[in-house]
């Protein structure tokens, strides 16, 4: 996936990234804080879940970059000629993210006694947290899937690999370009993780090389987008 940016292009869509980084630590620490049990259906937390949606994946990602930074996120995001195998890469992408993040947790779950636990870090809680106001494992599937694809993937493959890998591959080649946008999707989560839970981002570090490659592959976020989705 490449494309072309002006000038402005490039300083517009640098500032909504910068933009985005700040404002999603600021929407997890109020996460953790407010709603610590994870989903629900409390009329609160689905309102502060739309208004994530609404804040960041409809005015900051999509109406930025297609009003303010005027690209095509459709064609970013989809191409209507080889869909069947964007959404059979994004199995693939499931299953690569899956192992990743599963085994990677359990891995430095192990080797580093201490870490501090994803949920306690700021960062979403599992969609398979039960508690007494949760409207059962139905609902927190959806909500998580909704938080997941609407939320986390849209935003971040669009930000990460759709305009800084493609930022990155007009200037250095694809290797840097892949390499380099999940170094800085790994930064971006420090304000998602705190500093005790440093391991995790190499966790983090993988999905960003995983979901980039899959982009450089496919040359379309689609693929990178469902294994994102799916299981983050």
């Amino acid at each position: 996936m490449t494309s072309t940016f002006t000038l402005a292009q490039k300083v517009r869509g640098l500032v909504l990234l910068g933009v985005f980084v700040v404002l999603r630590a600021v929407v997890a620490r109020a996460w953790d804080r407010y709603f610590p049990g994870g989903y629900s259906t409390d009329p609160l937390f689905l309102g502060f879940l739309g208004g994530i949606f609404l804040l960041l994946s409809v005015g900051l990602v999509y109406l930025g970059f297609t009003r303010w930074v005027g690209v095509d996120l459709e064609a970013w995001w989809f191409d209507r000629s080889q869909l069947r195998g964007d959404l059979l890469w994004g199995v693939v992408g499931i299953v690569g993210v899956f192992v990743v993040t599963v085994g990677g947790v359990l891995a430095l779950t192990a080797l580093v006694p201490g870490l501090a636990p994803v949920a306690g870090a700021g960062a979403a809680p599992a969609p398979t947290v039960s508690q007494g106001e949760a409207g059962g494992f139905a609902v927190n599937l959806l909500l998580g899937w909704f938080f997941g694809f609407a939320i986390a993937a849209f935003q971040e493959e669009t930000l990460f690999r759709g305009f800084l890998q493609s930022l990155l591959q007009d200037r250095y080649g694809r290797l840097v370009a892949i390499v380099g946008q999940a170094v800085v999707f790994t930064l971006a989560h420090l304000g998602y993780y705190p500093v005790s839970a440093w391991p995790l981002l190499l966790v983090v570090f993988l999905v960003g090389l995983i979901t980039g490659w899959l982009v450089d592959r496919r040359g379309t976020l689609l693929s990178a987008g469902i294994a994102h989705g799916f299981v983050g």
